[in-house]
Parts: structure tokens; C-alpha cells; sequence
């Protein structure tokens, strides 16, 4: 039995071990936080109610309207979240009207064994195809050919979610808009971030006054640095993209360096300049979907965490605007969509030379015109959205991705209705070595069912085919652990 003084300390002792276990939540809990939002990937998940309580959530969904992309990624758990830094404060007062402004809008995607994450920035000067969009007052903006940006000042986040869905085919699972001023105060909260400044700096439009070299910012010269356009480098948006993506992995390192966060002083402030800069939708603002979210991604290493440009060239009306580089920005958005490596960057295969059908007799059914669903019957993780992916770069249109009812598939199997013999034919001929069968109980879409034979996709040759597959592209990136000089 414990003697009195033991038993006086087991109380300060339990205390003092929950106080420690509380402290390395919290810590664990903060530097992802700050990962995330540097990235701008989630809301705060914080032990405190207060602290939760500073986010403003917003429902898009009924804006945005049902007419979706599908998520066919065969791992539901791979996300895609919209980040869109706004000049507009959020919390009560973030009413998107006419005339608010985005300067920087990411598609963060987190793969989903969450051993990396892709964070790809749309150019605000691009010109693409604006869908129709509903305001929040139920009227209606019409479809055009304008700037990106345009969708966010005229419409709101809704109108860029449904812009991006639009030109990209990937589903947008959450968004989070960060307040301009929320961001300073974050980087504020951090002791200021270091970038590197290759000359010397004087922009009376931005105030943005800096010597050449290393410094570590802080307030309004930190914004300044991330929104200028003036006074530093070429005046284009695609050289503030570089240097916005340069300070978020500089953020990164600083958030994330060791016992950076252990001091709860700087830990709440961070915390309270963060939750208080962001609207995000009722999913990921919850405290719950917060602490899966941090739960599942404090595995990351800044290595793994890549920064892109869509693939963009001059817009031939305006050589100050650009466009959207096909099949570049295809082959990017595809490898988002299926989550699978960035183009360029997944080790080489052999591929096999191509062919007309596997029985030498010309092929009738373009790829174009031939839907299908892809299941993994492999039990090799990812071997359905690899395939799926390739398929669809050839111009296969891909329907869903998901698993087989079993895993013991040998051979990669082509199904499909007895109608459909041309379409299977032709499905047959771009998976070399597949067995085609058919199968009186499918619809329309043809089924594959990926085996252990290691499938790959080759070009089919179809007369009166508009599908017109390219080589892969290879998408340039730049890491979060890479140095901010470069």
C-alpha cells in the first residue's frame, strides 16, 4: 500500500503526465496545423473550443449545383482541397461580393497513403472557359472566356470551385479562403518567415523595400513580398506564383523545425491568428474531420510535399495573359484526378510497341466512344487508378475506379456486354496479353478488372478517331525542403 507522501504525489504526478500528454497533442496538433495552413489545406483542430469556435464554415454546396465530377480515384481517402487567399476578411464580414479579390489559388492534393502531397497553383491571369455560376443572391453570372480571377470576384468561391471543377475534372473535396491580413499575422505568430531576395528591392506601389539577400520577414512586408508584382523580377503573376511557393516551403520548414511550437504562448497565438483567417465548408471545419485530417498527415516529410505550375504558354490575343499547355495540363490534372505520381516523375517501364487488335482485323469503335469501369483485382495497391490513368490518357473515357470482389486475378480480365463486341475489341487491344470476355449481365461501360500480370496500355489505331494520344509530359516541381535561393 502506498504511503501517505506517495500517495500526496500521485495526484501532482497523474497531473503532470496528462499536462505532458496534453502538450505533445497540442504539439503534434499545431505543427501539422501549420503545414496545412501554410499550404492552405484545413481549418484548426485545436483542444480548445474557443480557438474552434473562431472558424466560419460556409455550405457551397447548393451555389455550386449537382453537376460534378466524379471522384474516381480507387482510394477514396486521396483529397483535393481548394485554397483561395482572399482580400477580403473572413468570419462575419466575408460576404463574397462583387469586387472581392484572389491573388493566389492552390489545388492541394493529399495522395492517399499520405506520403505526399502535390500543391498546384492556377495562374490568376489565365484566360479559360468561366462556367455559369449562381451568387449568393440566386442570380446568375453566364458562362464566358475571361480571366481565372474573375470567377472569385464576380462569384465567390463558389464560382472558382465550380471554375477549377470545370476546367480540371477533379472533384473538389473542401476549400479553405484565408484573409490576406490572417495570413500576416500567421507568419507573424511564427517570428517571421525567411526568404531570399536576389537584388535589391524599392516598390513604392507595394512598400516593399528589401535588400539583396536573406531576411526574415514579418507583417506587412511578409504580404507584400507574396502579392507584389512590382519592383521585383519580371512584373508577371507566374513569377509571384514562384515566389509564393518558395516562402510556403520556407513557412513549412519553419513551422515544422524542432521545438519551434513547444512554448504555449506561441502556440495559442498561432493557433487564434490561424482560426480566426479562414472559411472553410462544414466537413473539414468539424473537430472531428480536424483530427483525422491532422492524425493522417503528420507522417509527411517537406521532401515529399511539391509545389507546381499548371503548364501554361502565352495567350496568342494578349502575350500578357496565358492559357492553360495541353496535353501538359491534361496529363497534370489526370494523375491528380487518379492520384498517381506527377507525369514525369514515376519510374520507366518498357513499353510495348502498338497494335491494331490482337487478331490483325482493323478496329471499328474509337477509344473516345468506349466507357469503363476499372477494379483492381490485383491486391497490389493503386494498380486499378495506374491503369485507369493510362487508359485515359489514350482516350478512353473512365467512369469509376474502385476494388474486385476478389484479389486473386492472374490476368488482367476486359468485360463486356455482347452488344458491345467492338468496343471490347478495341479495349483488348490497348491492354496487351488481357483476356477478353463477354458478359450478357454489363450495360454500356465495359469492366477491367486489373490482375497480377502487370498491365500497361498501348496507342490503338481506329479510323475516324479524334483521340490523338501524346507522349507524357514531364511536370516540373519544386519541394518543400528545397532551398529558398533556388
Amino acid at each position: 500500500m502506498p504511503s501517505p507522501a506517495g500517495r500526496r504525489r500521485a495526484p501532482r504526478a497523474r497531473h503532470a503526465a496528462r499536462h505532458g500528454r496534453l502538450r505533445r497533442v497540442l504539439t503534434v496538433t499545431a505543427t501539422i496545423l501549420v503545414v496545412l495552413l501554410a499550404t492552405g489545406t484545413a481549418s484548426a483542430f485545436v483542444a480548445y473550443y474557443k480557438l474552434n469556435a473562431n472558424i466560419t464554415r460556409e455550405n457551397l454546396d447548393p451555389l455550386i449545383g449537382p453537376d460534378r465530377p466524379k471522384k474516381v480515384a480507387e482510394n477514396a481517402a486521396a483529397e483535393n482541397i481548394l485554397l483561395i487567399g482572399s482580400d477580403k476578411r473572413s468570419g462575419a464580414a466575408a460576404v463574397h461580393t462583387s469586387g472581392a479579390r484572389s491573388d493566389t489559388t492552390i489545388l492541394v492534393h493529399l495522395a492517399a497513403d499520405r506520403k505526399s502531397a502535390v500543391l498546384v497553383s492556377i495562374p490568376r491571369d489565365s484566360v479559360v472557359q468561366v462556367p455559369p455560376c449562381t451568387k449568393e443572391d440566386g442570380s446568375t453570372i453566364p458562362g464566358r472566356v475571361d480571366m481565372f480571377n474573375s470567377a472569385y470576384s464576380l462569384g465567390g468561391p463558389a464560382c472558382t470551385i465550380k471554375t477549377v471543377e470545370h476546367l480540371t475534372n477533379v472533384r473538389i473535396d473542401h476549400h479553405v479562403v484565408i484573409d490576406f491580413g490572417g495570413f500576416r499575422n500567421m507568419v507573424d505568430a511564427l517570428g517571421g518567415v525567411e526568404i531570399c531576395v536576389p537584388y535589391n528591392v524599392a516598390d513604392s506601389q507595394s512598400h516593399l523595400y528589401i535588400s539583396a539577400g536573406r531576411h526574415v520577414v514579418r507583417g506587412a512586408q511578409a504580404l507584400a513580398y507574396v502579392r507584389t508584382r512590382h519592383g521585383i523580377g519580371n512584373g508577371s503573376d507566374l513569377e509571384r506564383i514562384d515566389r509564393q511557393q518558395a516562402f510556403l516551403s520556407s513557412m513549412i520548414k519553419k513551422a515544422t523545425s524542432t521545438g519551434l511550437l513547444l512554448r504555449p504562448v506561441k502556440l495559442y497565438n498561432f493557433l487564434s491568428a490561424a482560426t480566426k483567417s479562414i472559411t472553410t465548408d462544414p466537413q473539414l471545419g468539424s473537430l472531428r474531420s480536424m483530427a483525422e485530417l491532422a492524425r493522417s498527415v503528420q507522417g509527411i516529410d517537406p521532401k515529399n510535399i511539391s509545389f507546381v505550375t499548371v503548364p501554361n504558354e502565352p495567350y496568342p490575343a494578349d502575350p500578357n495573359r496565358v492559357q492553360f499547355k495541353e496535353p501538359a495540363a491534361g496529363e497534370l490534372w489526370r494523375a491528380i484526378r487518379f492520384d498517381r505520381p506527377l507525369p514525369g516523375h514515376a519510374p520507366k517501364t518498357q513499353q510495348p510497341h502498338s497494335t491494331a487488335s490482337p487478331n490483325g482485323s482493323p478496329l471499328r469503335t474509337p477509344p473516345e466512344n468506349i466507357h469503363v469501369s476499372v477494379l483492381n483485382g490485383s491486391g497490389t495497391p493503386g494498380a486499378a487508378s495506374d491503369l485507369a490513368a493510362k487508359l485515359e490518357q489514350d482516350g478512353f473515357v473512365v467512369d469509376s475506379v474502385g476494388t474486385a470482389t476478389r484479389q486473386d486475378y492472374t490476368t488482367t480480365t476486359v468485360l463486356h456486354d455482347p452488344v458491345y463486341n467492338e468496343s471490347g475489341r478495341t479495349l483488348g487491344a490497348a491492354i496487351p496479353g488481357s483476356t477478353v470476355r463477354s458478359d450478357a449481365s454489363l450495360s454500356s461501360t465495359l469492366v477491367v478488372i486489373v490482375g497480377a500480370d502487370g498491365p500497361t496500355v498501348v496507342p490503338v489505331h481506329v479510323t475516324g478517331s479524334t483521340s490523338t494520344p501524346a507522349p507524357e509530359a514531364t511536370i516540373q516541381a519544386r519541394t518543400a525542403n528545397q532551398n529558398i535561393c533556388n
